[in-house]
């Protein structure tokens, strides 16, 4: 029971925050929105920051999830074709999902230094996952060496900056629009990312 109410308090977070920004987010709205009584809600969390970082933690989860589900059918392509297939099937998944976008890539910024280990916590999924795909290259005789990781972290870094843009000025409905161009950079800087073995 507790763990159905942690849930749905959870995704209530993630909800109000999207719709009313973290500063202004109220644990009475977090408890109205998931009609869960507040008391609960403290049985759970210690306050509306504990139950956003939890959320956060498991939305990444699930996207990580989603990611892994549509990109099971390209898992044996060319890599720059896997770094294209993985950008844009995760911008379609922000799109289709937009308070999981701004939760994910805008609002969690507003939360400070609370989720700061988190948010690292997210970025190193996605180094880990160009530097498997630059192990993909590897293996296809396309690239060489090792990817330098200031690189791949630089990669990570200007996507979520794209991400967050695109979120700001035209909403979570543009985000695939800007596949082509994180594409084209991704695929530059991991060959240039290579470091040659000794």
């Amino acid at each position: 029971m507790l763990a159905s109410q942690r849930g749905r308090l959870g995704w209530a977070a993630l909800n109000v925050v999207a719709e009313k920004g973290y500063q202004q987010t109220t644990v009475s709205d977090i408890v109205k929105r998931a009609e869960v009584s507040r008391r609960t809600f403290y049985e759970l969390f210690a306050g509306k920051e504990d139950c956003y970082v939890a959320a956060f933690e498991f939305t990444v989860e699930v996207v990580q999830n989603m990611l892994n589900s549509a990109l099971q059918p390209y898992t044996d392509l060319d890599w720059t074709i896997l770094v294209q297939k993985s950008l844009q099937e995760y911008l379609v998944i922000l799109a289709d999902e937009p308070n999981l976008a701004r939760a994910l890539h805008v609002e969690a910024l507003a939360v400070g230094p609370a989720l700061a280990v988190h948010r690292a916590g997210m970025k190193k999924v996605f180094v880990d996952r160009m530097r498997r795909v630059h192990g993909i290259g590897v293996a296809q005789g396309e690239l060489s060496g090792n990817p330098r990781e200031g690189v791949l972290d630089l990669l990570i870094g200007g996507i979520d900056d794209r991400i967050r843009d695109c979120i700001d000025t035209t909403g979570p409905q543009g985000l695939p629009g800007i596949a082509p161009d994180l594409t084209t950079a991704a695929i530059a800087l991991i060959r240039a990312s290579a470091e040659p073995t000794l």
